[in-house]
């Protein structure tokens, strides 16, 4: 597939694809399986496809108006990612109210604020209060903070330069400055829960899928460059896939190597693959993640998240077993998660036609951040 220059992206299955990969490897992390100890790492997957799609939609809309539409954008956000979240929340508020001793239930309550308010990242980072069953939120804090912070940045820099290789590269130094204060954090002393839940600490990953975000909806990549590209990407995103199941079977978020080049070579690995997909349209691993039920998985993603550490870790709790957790766990889950999803998100969805104006790329991709 060849990139138009200022492309304005279409549905791009294969990307719900990745998500399905990604929350497989969390939930089947999170339900304790031993054969995926590393599985945590698809939560860095989303923070690259984040940082790609958010950066490619603000440059796609200030290309076709000149402008970005702040209210807009952040209205957008909010239909996308509130109604789900404040479901699980409502309902952790009411179970807990109901079922738990009355300290256990307050406990429950503050961790509620905490993850509403998407703060939930530096709780457990400084150890002040950290969610228990909602400890998942860390990366929806994570990303709801760079929401607000590089919208705003990203139009600064659109009309202080006209040279988009200028802001994909300020990008992408944003990135290296954040793999080198954890770095730096880790060798002075810091705890992993600070270096793992740091907005400052884990940017890195948002900000090199901005920097992808710029180079291909900006039109960058002449269609010599994607040639040669075509053809070393072909043999090294094979290697690259084979790398990161490596990573999710052997690494475990303790691992100070994690912290010094794994995590920075995941979100290298994963912007190889996003390149490779856009560049290679027929490749194998086009098809492998274009596959109808591995997108669906992906489509119900956010309700996914949401809802299985909570139910895992009740599960875990009245000691059931890793089998029945990752068994009847999972059905639990999808269950929820679909009923979430096509009677309260995709309805609600609707609204952001109101948010869209005329120059918003296709809103299915729009579905997807």
């Amino acid at each position: 597939m060849k990139l138009d220059n200022k492309k304005k992206f279409g549905y791009v299955p294969e990307l719900d694809g990745m998500r399905g990969v990604a929350i497989l490897a969390v939930m089947i992390f999170h339900a304790g399986a031993p054969f995926l100890q590393g599985g945590f790492i698809g939560v860095d997957i989303f923070f690259v496809l984040s940082g790609f799609l958010i950066t490619s939609l603000i440059i796609n809309e200030y290309d076709s108006s000149s402008s970005l539409n702040l209210k807009n954008f952040y209205m957008r956000r909010l239909i996308r990612l509130a109604p789900a979240l404040f479901l699980l929340l409502l309902v952790f508020t009411l179970l807990s109210a109901l079922l738990l001793s009355k300290d256990k239930a307050q406990s429950n309550h503050i961790d509620t604020i905490i993850s509403l308010f998407y703060m939930s990242n530096w709780a457990r980072a400084f150890s002040i209060h950290p969610p228990d069953y909602l400890g998942h939120t860390w990366s929806l804090s994570i990303e709801e903070q760079f929401y607000i912070l590089w919208p705003l940045t990203l139009l600064g820099l659109l009309r202080t330069f006209t040279n988009r290789w200028v802001i994909a590269f300020i990008a992408f130094s944003f990135a290296i400055s954040a793999w080198l204060l954890r770095i730096y954090l880790i060798d002075n002393g810091s705890s992993f829960e600070r270096l793992y839940n740091g907005l400052d600490t884990r940017a890195d990953t948002l900000m090199m899928g901005c920097a992808l975000g710029v180079i291909l909806s900006s039109g960058l990549l002449s269609n010599k460059i994607q040639l040669v590209l075509s053809k070393w990407l072909s043999i090294l995103a094979p290697c690259v896939i084979l790398c990161l199941v490596f990573i999710s079977i052997t690494m475990t978020w303790t691992n100070p190597k994690m912290y010094y080049w794994v995590f920075f070579a995941v979100e290298i690995f994963t912007v190889i693959i996003l390149l490779h997909l856009f560049v290679n349209r027929d490749s194998f691993i086009h098809k492998l993640l274009s596959m109808k039920w591995i997108v669906w998985v992906g489509s119900i993603s956010y309700g996914l998240y949401l809802w299985h550490y909570p139910i895992y870790r009740v599960m875990k709790s009245l000691d059931y077993s890793g089998y029945e957790v990752i068994t009847y766990g999972t059905f639990i889950t999808f269950m929820v998660s679909m009923l979430s999803f096509y009677f309260l998100e995709k309805p609600i969805l609707k609204l952001k036609r109101k948010f869209s104006g005329n120059n918003t790329p296709n809103k299915k991709i729009q579905r997807t951040v």
